[in-house]
C-alpha cells in the first residue's frame, strides 16, 4: 500500500462485522432472542466465520459486555479530572451512544448461568463505586450512602435520560437542555450542605 495509508486484514473486518452485528441484535432482540444466524446473516458472514472467532453466542457476549464495561469504567474514572460536569455527562452520553442499548438490554436478557450473572453484579457494582468514589471527592459534605450506592443512582439517571432522549419521537427535551438538567443536578448534589 501507499505510504500512510492503513492496511487492514480480512480478518480484522470479518470479526469486527460480527461484533457489531452482535452489538445491534443484542440491543435489539436481546440474548435470548438472538441467534447465531441472525448474527451471521447480519455481519454478512458464513457460520465458519462465526466459530472461527467465538466458540459460542455466550463467548461473543462476554467479549462485548467486557468491551462495554472498560469503557463505561473509563467514563466513570474520568469524572472529575479538571472536566466540567457539563462536559463530563457529554462524554458519559458519548459511551451510552456507543454501548447504552447493549447495557439497557443486557440487564434485562443476558445468559442465565449463575456464575456469569454474579460476575456482571460484581462488574456493575465496580463501575458504580468508581463513580462515587469520584464523586466523594468532590462533594463538599460526606455521602450518607456507600459509593456504590452513590455511583448506581447516579448512572441510572444518565442511563435513563440517554435513553429517553435517543429513543422517544419527541423527546421531553432537547438533547442540550438534557445535558444541562443533568449536570447542574450532579452539581447541586455535590454542592448540598
Amino acid at each position: 500500500m501507499r505510504q500512510g495509508t492503513v492496511r487492514v486484514r480480512k480478518s480484522d473486518l470479518t470479526r469486527q462485522a460480527i461484533l457489531d452485528a452482535g452489538r445491534i441484535l443484542f440491543a435489539r432482540k436481546g440474548y435470548s432472542g438472538s441467534t447465531i444466524r441472525d448474527i451471521t446473516t447480519l455481519a454478512e458472514v458464513t457460520r465458519g466465520n462465526f466459530y472461527y472467532y467465538f466458540s459460542d453466542k455466550k463467548a461473543l457476549f462476554i467479549e462485548l459486555g467486557t468491551v462495554t464495561y472498560k469503557e463505561g469504567m473509563e467514563a466513570a474514572e474520568s469524572f472529575g479530572d479538571g472536566l466540567p460536569v457539563r462536559d463530563w455527562v457529554l462524554r458519559y452520553f458519548e459511551y451510552l451512544d456507543r454501548h447504552g442499548a447493549f447495557v439497557i438490554r443486557s440487564v434485562e436478557d443476558a445468559p442465565t448461568d449463575p456464575a456469569f450473572r454474579r460476575s456482571v453484579v460484581k462488574l456493575q457494582r465496580r463501575t458504580a463505586a468508581a463513580l462515587g468514589d469520584r464523586m466523594a471527592k468532590d462533594t463538599r459534605k460526606p455521602f450518607r450512602a456507600s459509593s456504590a450506592s452513590v455511583g448506581m443512582t447516579t448512572m441510572a439517571m444518565l442511563e435513563r435520560s440517554w435513553l429517553l432522549m435517543r429513543s422517544t419521537d419527541a423527546p421531553v427535551t432537547s438533547e442540550d437542555l438534557t445535558v444541562d438538567v443533568v449536570a447542574e443536578l450532579i452539581e447541586r448534589m455535590l454542592a448540598a450542605e
